[in-house]
């Protein structure tokens, strides 16, 4: 098997890139073209999009330029460091030894030997080299005779390279829209997904993300949430920016495969024993981290709010009540008792915490589930606030 392989951050994928993986489709009679947009490094967010809406982007861009063309969310989902030479390792591994062209630019030529387990790299798998018509051959030559002395396979295709990058979008944005496609322009358009203001970019951000990640019933759910949270934030004089953003990422995680929502969760920097919360819990932590580490979220309001959605916890913050009393009393929600804990919630959110938590309480028992121990120290908390205001 003959495998194309095209890896890149694609923040945003431009006409650049499409038209190197058009020539490259063009090279050989490849039986699979596999695009790997780049995961998210744990160490450091280095990307303005998050991954999964880079895979929709790309899926967008790349979809539609040959019928064997494969958007893999390898690199976002393998819970490891980025590193070429593990996403050749799984290929290998999955396609039975196939045999791999791997695209790149004549610049990271200059690099390949410097890369992680470079010398896996270049064993085990064909370097198809795109280069201008005009940049230095000899040097060029030079670099490839010698990585091929230490085993590199390497096969030049001269093209027409399109001069623009994905950083020159996130820099000129509307001033130089030629650089990506139409139908890209419009999701970034629509999200304001590389906005200057980085209140529009985080909720629209976060709202896509909503879409693309949670299925149907919850993404309703969380734009219940997002109206009910700026509703309350308006009665309490709470940053309703900062509400719909946390609203809009509390149950971002919701729909995630169990191993990955237990990998945020541990990463999330606030269980010390997981093995001790609630399994209907770990959703809001792993959504911090994934807020975090995904959308750059520094805001500890917003990170707070959505951690302490599904629980509670001692010493909450008003926009913490908010989302939590948002998260259980929205509109779709239908409970004996909710019309009263909603009325309470417009008038005092310390007493609306208490009384909600009473009935949360009441209910998880009731159903024969673990109590969180967040939630009892909330309980507590709220109880005592409100017998020093009497």
């Amino acid at each position: 098997m003959k495998i194309l392989l095209f890896g890149g951050s694609f923040d945003p994928p431009h006409r650049g890139h499409i038209s190197i993986l058009k020539s490259a489709v063009q090279y050989a009679d490849f039986d699979r073209i596999i695009v790997v947009p780049t995961g998210t490094p744990t160490h450091k967010k280095s990307c303005t999009a998050p991954f999964d809406v880079r895979m929709y982007m790309s899926q967008t861009a790349f979809g539609d330029i040959a019928a064997n063309v494969e958007i893999s969310d390898w690199e976002g989902t393998n819970m490891q460091d980025d590193y070429t030479y593990l996403t050749l390792q799984h290929l290998k591994e999955e396609y039975d030894n196939a045999d791999i062209y791997m695209v790149i630019g004549s610049d990271s030529l200059f690099t390949l030997d410097s890369w992680k387990n470079a010398d896996f790299v270049m064993n085990n798998c064909t370097a198809l080299v795109f280069a201008r018509e005009d940049e230095l051959e000899d040097d060029i030559a030079a670099k490839a005779q010698k990585l091929e002395a230490m085993g590199a396979k390497i096969e030049f295709v001269k093209a027409e390279i399109i001069s623009v990058s994905s950083s020159q979008f996130r820099r000129e944005g509307e001033k130089n829209a030629d650089i990506i496609t139409d139908e890209v322009q419009n999701i970034v358009d629509e999200y304001s997904l590389y906005s200057v203001d980085e209140t529009a970019r985080l909720k629209g951000t976060a709202k896509l993300l909503a879409k693309l990640l949670l299925d149907e019933k919850r993404y309703i759910h969380t734009l219940n949430v997002e109206k009910l949270a700026a509703e309350l934030g308006e009665i309490h004089g709470i940053d309703v920016e900062k509400l719909r953003i946390a609203a809009l990422l509390h149950d971002i995680m919701k729909n995630a495969p169990k191993d990955i929502l237990l990998h945020r969760a541990k990463q999330s920097g606030i269980i010390n024993k997981i093995e001790d919360k609630p399994k209907q819990t770990l959703h809001g932590f792993a959504a911090a981290d994934y807020a975090m580490r995904e959308l750059g979220i520094t805001d500890e309001e917003i990170l707070w709010a959505v951690k302490s959605h599904t629980c509670g916890r001692s010493g909450m913050q008003d926009i913490e009540k908010v989302i939590y009393l948002a998260d259980m009393l929205c509109e779709e929600r239908c409970f004996d008792g909710k019309d009263y804990l909603l009325s309470l919630a417009k008038q005092n959110l310390d007493k609306a915490m208490f009384a909600s938590l009473e009935h949360s309480l009441a209910f998880v028992k009731s159903k024969g589930n673990t109590v969180d121990t967040d939630s009892l120290e909330a309980l507590e908390y709220f109880r005592a606030r409100l017998a020093r205001n009497l």
